[in-house]
């Protein structure tokens, strides 16, 4: 079974639907940035967007949805050769990834989502916006190896975020990467050292998701397995654990 190149995206909108929060990445990619999609037929099995983060980052930017294993196989032969970093709705994904390419990098997480019902504010600090002048200090702390200011800029221009302020200086900040119809993606939450232990991190938290929730949306959020801090806050603060996904680097064969 060939893929096939998804000339509509809308043919491809009931399967990703089928879970808005878990399918978050691959929505956003295919139905907002556009990014072309690739399916094993239809109804489809399997989508894989293929695009590129702004600013000409030096590798594809791929997300994974697949509910079956040939279905997979299908369309990760659309893959192109080259760097790429992919987004994998489901574990056992890698596995078909990795007899393609090289993987590098590769940082299993909790996919968490926040539902109102579950919300108790803990704002307890002034939290504003985040203008686009801040990129180059959140792509430093978020990922100093690659190029992605650009990406950071976009998502601050384009998405919600909220920081904290010491004076004029930004020492806190938490930013969205995703939004769909229903779904918002939080993420690039940091705290800068000196600022530790104050109850930022908290505050950010539900001041973005309140702002989600305005939206009529649900926010949800990454969090590596590794990162035991950020999970036992996202647990504190009463967002679900819903699956772990996988975000990986690759060298496509």
């Amino acid at each position: 079974m060939r893929a096939a190149r998804v000339t509509n995206p809308e043919d491809v909108r009931p399967f990703l639907d089928e879970d808005p929060v878990a399918n978050a990445f691959p929505s956003f990619r295919i139905f907002t940035v556009r990014d072309e999609a690739h399916v094993d037929g239809f109804p489809p099995e399997a989508v894989l967007s293929v695009g590129r983060l702004p600013g000409g980052a030096p590798f594809r930017f791929c997300t994974l949805h697949a509910t079956d294993r040939s279905a997979a196989e299908s369309v990760l032969e659309a893959l192109p050769p080259g760097p790429a970093f992919l987004f994998l709705t489901e574990t056992w994904h890698l596995d078909l990834v990795q007899a393609r390419a090289a993987v590098n990098d590769t940082r299993p997480s909790w996919l968490f989502r926040w539902d109102a019902d579950d919300f108790v504010d803990a704002e307890e600090h002034d939290a504003r916006p985040v203008g686009p002048e801040w990129a180059g200090q959140i792509a430093k702390w978020w990922d100093p190896e690659n190029p992605v200011e650009p990406y950071v800029r976009s998502r601050l221009e384009q998405g919600l975020s909220r920081g904290i302020y010491d004076g004029d200086r930004l020492v806190a900040w938490y930013a969205t990467h995703v939004e769909t119809d229903e779904v918002v993606i939080m993420g690039f939450l940091h705290v800068l050292d000196a600022y530790r232990r104050k109850g930022y991190a908290r505050s950010l938290s539900c001041a973005l998701a309140k702002e989600i929730f305005r939206r009529g949306k649900i926010p949800a959020c990454h969090v590596y397995l590794d990162n035991g801090p950020s999970i036992r806050l996202m647990e504190s603060l009463g967002l679900r654990k819903m699956k772990q996904q996988v975000f990986t680097g690759a060298d496509i064969r």
